[in-house]
């Protein structure tokens, strides 16, 4: 199992796993972070609103799917 860190502020997750990297991102919400999420051509407004009014966590999902994705690809 790898080990996440945050690609804005290189935060280590608490598990280390990708959606509790995303966790975290999702939790920070500065405007580094938003930035990360836009950048990856996501809404962070309406990933949150998904994440809030969707069961099964979605949001959370398709983050961490991006951040193996970018870390696998290194």
């Amino acid at each position: 199992m790898s080990s996440y860190k945050c690609p804005v502020c290189g935060k280590m997750a608490k598990t280390g796993s990708a959606i509790d990297c995303a966790r975290h991102m999702f939790g920070t919400g500065d405007k580094a972070h938003r930035a990360w999420f836009e950048a990856q051509g996501l809404s962070y407004i309406d990933l949150l609103l998904s994440q809030t009014s969707e069961p099964g966590n979605k949001a959370y999902l398709t983050v961490a799917e991006l951040l193996e994705k970018a870390q696998a690809d290194k």
